[in-house]
């Protein structure tokens, strides 16, 4: 048995499988643990999720420096030919990229992995994969119509503590404007989905926290400083808005934890199988899945358009996704309305300050107008 390969997963599933952990340990957060080798029920490569729950579902953190952005590369390229091996001849033809969204050294590759009747599949290998998201990929790939589907993943890779992913390529998409309207549609029916798929997994971590007060003082200052457009609207709205933001901190803090949130669900993050118009689509990217309310989403995705309404075509964003998880046979709150202004007015107060960095300034006038219509 290879040395590197006791590290690294079990291909089952099939006549005369190898289990590469043979002393029966699994291996989390660079120790070895009680926690067995696990096999997905598709005949495909698997080692066990953290056995430290919190662990899987920890937002992603940000890269240290381009020092490590370059290791994290040239490591992902060294570990090629383990992870074929650990894969066992079933990975081919695999070569590696970089898109410009990626972050931490983060390296992605196409390749062709045959399934256990020897079919070709194409797929996206990926590595190194934050914890969390590889612990969702890993449950609803196994769910179907809400995330492609994995084919091997793991938590070590050549002794090194690198969690990765072998999925599906999905190949058409990211969803957009070539399907017409429907990529809302199809995006409202795929968090439905998800919110069904992640209702039996239990609640862990803590849902995303912001200094709202800070928040608000960074977006006067920006008003003040930083030459924003419609500077005199925005010091009036923001003042209004102060007077009020006690009260809907209150509401929101008490809102119910009892979901999953996507944590960045938007048109980029789902792709189908088929060409536009046709769906379902699939989400990906669940880097930043927590625990939260469903409006989080909702209104995350819904301020994206703010200052280009028309592209939804008379849709209400949050109203498609209540009505998904209705569908789906979810709660959605009688207070989901209240709750989804008030995530409207803090996503709006934060608007001039991040223009100074990144902002449109067509977004900061919609944001404007989004403010002022609850504040006054």
């Amino acid at each position: 048995m290879n040395a590197d390969s006791s590290l690294d997963g079990t291909v089952a599933g099939q006549t005369g499988s190898v289990d590469v952990e043979a002393s029966g340990l699994g291996y989390a957060a660079g120790r070895i643990t009680s926690a067995g080798p696990i096999a997905n029920g598709n005949g495909d490569v698997a080692t066990p999720l953290p056995s430290n729950e919190s662990l899987a579902h920890q937002p992603a953190a940000l890269p240290h420096s381009d020092h490590d952005q370059s290791k994290q590369s040239l490591l992902g390229t060294s570990l090629a030919p383990v992870l074929l091996h650990v894969c066992q001849g079933r990975l081919t033809d695999l070569h590696w990229f970089r898109t410009d969204w990626q972050r931490g050294g983060a390296v992605t590759g196409y390749a062709t992995y045959a399934d256990d009747d020897g079919q070709p599949h194409d797929v996206v290998v990926k590595m190194p994969v934050p914890p969390c998201e590889r612990h969702w990929l890993a449950h609803l790939g196994e769910v179907g119509e809400v995330a492609p589907r994995v084919f091997a993943h793991g938590e070590m890779l050549g002794g090194y503590d690198l969690a990765w992913v072998v999925m599906e390529r999905l190949t058409h998409g990211p969803l957009g404007p070539q399907w017409n309207g429907r990529e809302f549609d199809l995006l409202a029916e795929a968090a439905g989905r998800f919110y069904a798929a992640s209702r039996n997994v239990p609640l862990a971590g803590d849902p995303m926290l912001r200094d709202w007060d800070a928040v608000y003082e960074r977006a006067r200052k920006a008003v003040r400083d930083s030459h924003v457009p419609q500077a005199q609207r925005w010091r009036t709205v923001l003042k209004k808005a102060h007077r009020k933001l006690n009260g809907w901190l209150k509401q929101w803090h008490d809102r119910p934890i009892e979901d999953w949130c996507h944590g960045d669900l938007h048109l980029g993050n789902a792709m189908t199988r088929d060409p536009a118009p046709d769906g379902p689509a699939l989400l990906f990217d669940f880097a930043h899945t927590r625990v939260g309310h469903w409006v989080e989403d909702a209104v995350y995705f819904e301020h994206l358009f703010w200052a280009r309404r028309d592209r939804l075509n008379g849709r209400k964003v949050c109203r498609l996704i209540a009505q998904q998880r209705k569908q789906h046979g979810l709660p959605v709150g009688s207070d989901w309305p209240a709750l989804a202004q008030i995530k409207r007015n803090l996503l709006a107060i934060s608007a001039p300050a991040q223009l100074v960095h990144h902002g449109d300034p067509l977004h900061l006038h919609a944001a404007l107008d989004v403010l002022e219509a609850s504040a006054a």
